[in-house]
């Protein structure tokens, strides 16, 4: 169906397809202990030091795949049989240390740590702080800084190393923003899956079940059109396939009429409300700006309302790029619209259990949103969009835009709004570098993933974000985060 990015994305593929397969045909529960011999049949190993760690890690996997740890309430788990090829110190002196005269790293050491032996530097491990200042020193660059992927890429700082030498996340600081799931080299941390429960309610067939795919869905497949990938969705069980972009369509006028009023108000800045790590870092770091979110509600639970306005009997799953979203109506404290989540990953996983050929599937039509609505899944769609129903609205109103892409330009403009720097400012703020065509468990981080996507744009039936909800104008849903109608 498509070539994996990386080893990781493959091996973590190969088993939600092995364990989605024998829960299609009831058998998981008699199995679920020989996948990992199926998966690494040996007798030689072919990744880590031998076979039976190689079964060790994928039989975490299918617990993860199975719902994970019930005693551990946060989205992402550490596997710990994964967890064992990193440094256990930060800073190493490499070869290329010349054992100079100068020794700038010994005088820049504040705690005595580096001596010279044989003329080369060593590390006393036992004094080192880890300060980076004889890494900055040397003129040869001599000196590794080889701190943890997790370690390095989590905003939060959330992850730490216990005394065995394996991180561990802690619950009240981690966002849930999967950098570390994407950024470990050694896959050593995964989220959490639904896949089963999935697989119950397309077994059951008693509801009508849709999928909702996020806009990134355009840039994950190479070999396959998107109307074959609708088809090989509606094949498996689910009624139909709707664009969370339609839900992004009616979050950016609803977004645009709450920014003016906040305008009007003198409330000064607002933010936007649709990515559930963003929201969630304001409310970890930045509690005192709560309330300059926007209480609009995102695509995502927009869209799962409107199909429940429309088919009260209809069971909703997401299917998208981001870890975040399992946690996002419970977190907000939400009445739950969102039956379950998907990534893309797992998705694929399951068509891929059929042994389905999706190149020869015809393809179905996925045209429920504007050429707006499916830009939010880029850094600065969000924006772009409000930005274009204020001038269509003439809004006269001054105001500025601020994109923030990826949490260290969220960081600083937080830090401005927090002394009060910040005027009538739109702040859109993306965990992802990128937005979500960049999320932690999408199947595609391809340079031209930006190119992908603003062809899926242009292809939209519909130009601006009212003409695409022009249809469902007397659907009287909430859009708020609170749950009153608007």
């Amino acid at each position: 169906m498509r070539k994996y990015e990386n080893r990781v994305q493959k091996i973590k593929n190969e088993v939600y397809a092995k364990v989605s397969e024998y829960a299609f045909n009831g058998r998981l529960t008699e199995n679920m202990f020989t996948i990992p011999m199926e998966l690494n049949q040996g007798p030689n190993a072919s990744l880590r030091c031998c076979v039976y760690h190689e079964r060790a890690v994928t039989a975490e996997r299918v617990q993860m795949s199975m719902g994970g740890h019930s005693e551990n309430t946060n989205i992402i788990e550490v596997l710990e049989s994964a967890c064992d090829q990193c440094t256990e110190h930060r800073y190493v002196v490499t070869e290329a240390c010349r054992g100079c005269l100068a020794h700038r790293c010994q005088h820049a050491c504040p705690v005595q740590a580096i001596s010279f032996i044989n003329n080369r530097a060593i590390i006393d491990y036992e004094k080192c702080i880890e300060c980076g200042r004889c890494n900055s020193a040397c003129p040869y660059n001599a000196i590794s800084d080889v701190l943890r992927p997790c370690l390095r890429v989590c905003p939060t700082k959330a992850i730490a190393i216990d005394e065995h030498k394996k991180a561990v996340i802690d619950e009240t600081k981690c966002i849930r923003c999967g950098a570390c799931v994407y950024s470990c080299p050694f896959g050593a941390m995964q989220d959490k899956s639904e896949l089963l429960a999935v697989i119950d309610l397309l077994k059951s067939a008693n509801r009508p079940i849709y999928a909702m795919m996020a806009p990134a869905i355009a840039t994950q497949f190479e070999d396959v059109s998107l109307g074959q990938v609708v088809t090989a969705i509606k094949s498996i069980g689910f009624k139909d396939a709707v664009e969370v972009a339609l839900g992004a369509d009616m979050v950016a006028v609803h977004e645009a009429k709450e920014f003016v009023e906040h305008i009007e108000s003198n409330k000064g800045f607002m933010t936007t409300s649709c990515c559930p790590a963003f929201v969630r870092y304001v409310y970890q770091e930045f509690p005192e700006l709560k309330k300059h979110i926007s209480t609009t509600v995102s695509p995502m639970v927009a869209t799962a309302r409107l199909i429940k306005s429309i088919d009260s009997e209809a069971a909703v799953v997401f299917v998208g790029p981001c870890i975040a979203k399992k946690e996002e109506e419970k977190f907000l404290d939400l009445p739950v619209a969102v039956d379950h989540v998907l990534t893309f990953e797992e998705l694929i996983g399951i068509v891929r259990s059929g042994n389905m050929d999706v190149a020869s599937l015809e393809s179905s039509p996925l045209n429920n949103a504007s050429y707006f609505g499916r830009n939010f899944a880029a850094s600065g769609g969000v924006a772009k969009a409000v930005q274009d129903i204020l001038k269509i609205k003439k809004i006269e109103a001054e105001y500025e835009l601020m994109v923030c892409n990826g949490l260290a330009e969220c960081k600083k403009a937080l830090t401005q709004a927090k002394h009060g720097r910040l005027g009538n400012v739109f702040i859109e703020g993306m965990a992802c570098e990128g937005g979500c065509i960049k999320g932690p468990v999408t199947m595609q981080y391809g340079p031209i993933d930006r190119k992908k996507l603003e062809n899926y744009c242009k292809e939209a039936l519909e130009a601006k974000p009212e003409e695409a909800i022009n249809i469902f104008l007397d659907q009287k849903i909430s859009l708020i985060r609170e749950g009153q109608p608007c």
